[in-house]
């Protein structure tokens, strides 16, 4: 008999891909989801200190292999993007545990996935950096294969994506200068040959000079408040020295000053992940989330600014003594009164 329970220990705890239990559960329509290369976990937004994950999918039929970034559609699914295995994205229901298989995978026949974004339509945005390229693939809802593509010629590089309320695209990225870039395209009217109906860039904006040459940049990431449409952007140097995010007023255009910044040691953020892991997300509440290493997400109350204090930090309490590198973060909220 006790050979039996060690037999089922070890096989539980070859069964995940950091080697902890299996979570067979599901989150609450109020969490964090981070894509872990193998694995996606899920805790509750209104976690704090250490917790154990309510949703984690891993498993061969999956087919996670470089999961890195994850966006979620108006009916919950989890579209999860792989950085290489042939640029695929799987899409999952909002209950998925476990071993699961995807509902759909969609193929781009592209690689070097950095960044998805989900429309209000299901329309998936996937940014690929294949080769400094900035091409953006576009995926209606239900087909498993791209409608078409574009490009943000502008730019030398881009790292991140986000929709807005109108369903029209903004890519965050680097000119041939290295000055951070965030275009807004009209998606809203054609999806696959958008013109650019705004950009932010300039020195008003103070965001920080970045290395368009370097394939492993990263160091731009953005996100919007899901009701008050503020621009949040995740942005380091070049060196990675200077590490801030700067919040822009709804529709900004032009070369506009952040309404704030949140920088600083008390603020305890860090370097960019690895390519394709995007750092931040924000609630429904107004509240930021910023994903570090080791399953560790720093969470910032509605209208932070300067050198703030987290106000809570979720930590993955089953890591034991494992270092886990920084996974790509979003959030699922609604604003229910």
């Amino acid at each position: 008999m006790k050979a039996l329970v060690l037999l089922l220990l070890a096989f539980s705890l070859f069964s995940t891909g950091f080697g902890f239990s299996q979570t067979t559960g599901y989150c609450p329509t109020n969490a964090v989801f981070l894509a872990l290369e193998t694995e996606v976990r899920g805790y509750s937004t209104d976690a704090n200190g250490m917790t154990s994950p309510c949703q984690i999918l891993n498993g061969p039929q999956t087919t996670f292999g470089t999961a890195r970034a994850i966006s979620i559609s108006p009916d919950d699914y989890l579209h999860v993007s792989q950085f290489l295995t042939n640029g695929t994205v799987n899409l999952f229901p909002p209950n998925s545990s476990g071993d699961a298989t995807p509902s759909r995978t969609i193929t781009t026949y592209t690689n070097d996935l950095v960044a998805i974004a989900t429309d209000s339509n299901k329309t998936d945005y996937i940014l690929s950096n294949r080769e400094g390229s900035s091409e953006v693939v576009v995926v209606p809802n239900s087909a498993t294969t791209p409608a078409g593509s574009f490009f943000d010629t502008d730019l030398q590089v881009s790292w991140g994506l986000a929709i807005d309320a109108d369903n029209n695209l903004l890519v965050a990225g680097y000119n041939s200068s290295g000055v951070a870039t965030i275009d807004t395209f009209a998606t809203s009217a054609n999806s696959t040959a958008p013109t650019r109906i705004r950009r932010v860039q300039g020195r008003s904006t103070a965001l920080l000079f970045g290395n368009p040459a370097n394939p492993l940049g990263n160091t731009i990431a953005i996100a919007l408040d899901p009701v008050t449409q503020e621009l949040y952007v995740y942005n380091t140097d070049a060196n990675e020295d200077t590490i801030q995010i700067s919040v822009f007023a709804a529709h900004a255009t032009g070369s506009p000053a952040p309404k704030r910044v949140i920088r600083g040691s008390a603020t305890q953020l860090g370097i960019p992940g690895d390519l394709g892991t995007s750092k931040i997300s924000v609630s429904s509440d107004g509240r930021l989330f910023d994903a570090e290493p080791n399953n560790r997400i720093l969470v910032f109350a509605a209208g932070a600014g300067g050198n703030a204090t987290p106000a809570q930090i979720i930590q993955d309490s089953t890591l034991n003594n494992q270092q886990v590198d920084q996974g790509g973060l979003a959030v699922r909220s609604c604003d229910c009164q």
